[in-house]
C-alpha cells in the first residue's frame, strides 16, 4: 500500500506542477496595471522546479522498476521513498514560490508571503525599511518592512526592488545601505 502511495506522489505532484506552469503561468514576473503593479517570482524559476520534479519522479520510477526486476539489489520502497520525498519537498517549495506576490498601489502595499495570508501595509504606517543580508547562494538582498513594531513583510531580492521602493516613496524610513 505504501509503495503505491509513493509511486502516486512521484506521478501526481510533478503532473500538477507541470500543468499549472503550462496553463496558469503568465510568464511575466512584473505586470503593470493602471491602478497597481504586481510582482511575482519569475516563471523561469518555478518552471525549472516543476521540470526538476518531473525528471526526478521519472528517474525514481525507473530506478524502482530496475530494483523490482533485479538489476539493482536495493529495497524498492526505500528507492521510491527517496524520490517521492524529493518530489514532495520540491512541490512544497514550488507552491510557496507560486504563492508569493507583491502588489503596489497608490497608498498601500499588498504582500502575499510564501506561507500565509495576504498582508496589507499602508505606506503611512511603515516605521522602518531595512536591507536584509543575502542568505543562501543568492547574492540579492531583501528588504524588511516594519510597521507597528514588528516585521510585516519581506520583499525578496529577486524582484525589482528599486521600482517597488519608488512606489512606496518612503525614503525617510529606509536604512542606508
Amino acid at each position: 500500500m505504501i509503495l503505491w502511495v509513493l509511486i502516486g506522489l512521484c506521478i501526481v505532484l510533478p503532473s500538477i506542477a507541470t500543468l499549472a506552469e503550462w496553463f496558469i503561468s503568465t510568464g511575466l514576473s512584473e505586470r503593470h496595471h493602471s491602478r497597481h503593479d504586481t510582482y511575482v517570482i519569475p516563471s523561469a524559476l518555478t518552471g525549472a522546479l516543476s521540470l526538476a520534479m518531473f525528471f526526478m519522479g521519472l528517474l525514481g520510477l525507473l530506478l524502482s522498476w530496475l530494483c523490482k526486476v533485479g538489476v539493482f539489489h536495493a529495497d524498492i520502497t526505500t528507492m521510491i521513498g527517496f524520490f517521492a520525498s524529493f518530489v514532495t519537498v520540491m512541490f512544497v517549495m514550488w507552491a510557496a514560490l507560486r504563492h508569493y506576490r507583491v502588489a503596489t498601489f497608490d497608498d498601500h502595499l499588498e504582500v502575499t508571503p510564501f506561507i500565509g495570508k495576504k498582508r496589507i501595509i499602508r505606506y503611512a504606517d511603515i516605521e522602518r525599511m531595512s536591507w536584509a543580508k543575502p542568505f543562501g547562494i543568492s547574492p540579492n538582498r531583501s528588504i524588511l518592512i516594519q510597521a507597528d513594531g514588528e516585521v510585516k513583510a519581506v520583499l525578496v531580492g529577486t524582484f525589482d526592488l528599486d521600482q517597488i521602493l519608488l512606489s512606496i516613496n518612503r525614503n525617510d524610513v529606509l536604512d542606508a545601505e
